[in-house]
């Protein structure tokens, strides 16, 4: 039988899988309890993980019954699924699945989770308003998306994006490597900040004549090698990393020195970033520069962060941190103190029960 012919009769049978493993829930967790049935657009990645499942588990542990239905699952799937769990809320975890759409559930309570400027692509921009104004909450990511959300809704609930903390050795900066680096999904994806980095490693290099590298992530086959032949030929060492499952990425980070997040100011979607790849520098005690967008500034103080759009600033930093690893270990210190404190996954699931209770006691 033909591979492609079996994976077609077995797909069915998946699918009834992960939908029987939904009403699991019901077995092992009997009784009347607040329920919330949640509609992650992805599997258990990226924000569908930090904003979706991860939040899941915490509500389960505070009393919660929480279906996370598996994006795979269509249509009839979903409705029988409603209809078995009767839930108080349900939870649509953006929009950028095709049937996290409120005309698909009529006549339920919706809280509309929203962490990206999605409402900037235009294919999605009037579901996204309509989703505002059927939903009787709104969380969102960041003041940005909070701002434009309000047009349509008159409660939207700020939830920064968490990540739980890593079960990880973090080596002291006195034994890290001077390594650079700028953890973006994919540099080439993001010409304006690729540039922007790239010439900030060059006037370094004229800066100092101690060693240094720059670390890259996200790197593909047939992406442009000229950008990184260019920082060699100056005498920089450039090392390039392939796209990494978010449990690599944090470890691969605890050597670095310095991590970078410049924004483009130009752009409309850089706007609306959560903290992102941040989340893994203060994870992995790396110092972080960054650019003055999003809710870094809400986040950030000067003893341990630097917020900036002033690239001499950015450079002057640099070099300074590079030459003391005892400063670059007070501010990664702090920061991570303070990650540990507002920007873990369990931070973000307890304003999310508080907005869950909230919502259900407004009726």
């Amino acid at each position: 039988m033909p591979v492609e012919t079996l994976k077609n009769l077995l797909r069915p049978m998946a699918h009834l899988i992960r939908e029987f493993g939904v009403y699991s829930k019901l077995v092992r967790k009997p009784g009347r309890r607040k329920t919330v049935v949640m509609f992650p657009s992805d599997v258990r990645q990226m924000s569908a993980m930090l904003r979706g499942y991860n939040m899941a588990d915490f509500l389960e542990q505070w009393g919660w019954r929480v279906a996370v239905v598996p994006m795979q699952l269509g249509l009839p799937a979903r409705k029988r699924i409603l209809r078995v769990f009767g839930p108080d809320l349900i939870y649509f975890q953006s929009s950028r699945h095709i049937l996290n759409d409120p005309a698909h559930y009529p006549d339920q309570n919706l809280v509309y989770d929203i962490d990206d400027a999605d409402f900037f692509d235009d294919k999605l921009t009037a579901r996204i308003a309509q989703t505002c104004k059927i939903a009787k909450g709104v969380t969102a990511g960041s003041r940005f998306v909070a701002e434009w959300c309000g047009q349509h809704n008159d409660d939207v609930t700020i939830i920064w994006t968490g990540t739980p903390p890593s079960q990880m050795t973090r080596p002291p900066h006195g034994d890290r490597a001077p390594i650079i680096t700028w953890a973006q999904s994919h540099p080439s994806g993001y010409p304006n900040e690729f540039r922007f980095v790239c010439g900030l490693m060059k006037d370094l290099r004229q800066r100092t004549d101690k060693p240094f590298s720059l670390r890259l992530y996200g790197w593909q086959d047939g992406d442009d090698m000229a950008p990184i032949e260019d920082l060699r030929a100056a005498g920089i060492e450039v090392e390039l990393l392939p796209f990494m499952t978010y449990d690599a990425f944090i470890p691969s980070l605890t050597d670095a020195a310095i991590g970078l997040c410049p924004l483009d100011t130009e752009s409309e979607f850089s706007n609306g970033k959560s903290f992102g790849k941040i989340l893994g520098y203060l994870d992995a005690k790396v110092p972080v520069i960054a650019s003055d967008m999003a809710d870094h500034s809400l986040f950030f103080t000067d003893d341990f962060g630097v917020i900036s759009d002033d690239r001499d600033l950015w450079l002057e930093t640099i070099l300074h941190l590079l030459n003391d690893p005892e400063a670059r270990q007070r501010m990664a210190d702090q920061a991570y103190a303070e990650f540990s404190a507002q920007l873990t996954d369990q931070a973000a699931a307890k304003k999310l029960d508080a907005c869950f209770n909230r919502l259900i006691a407004k009726g």
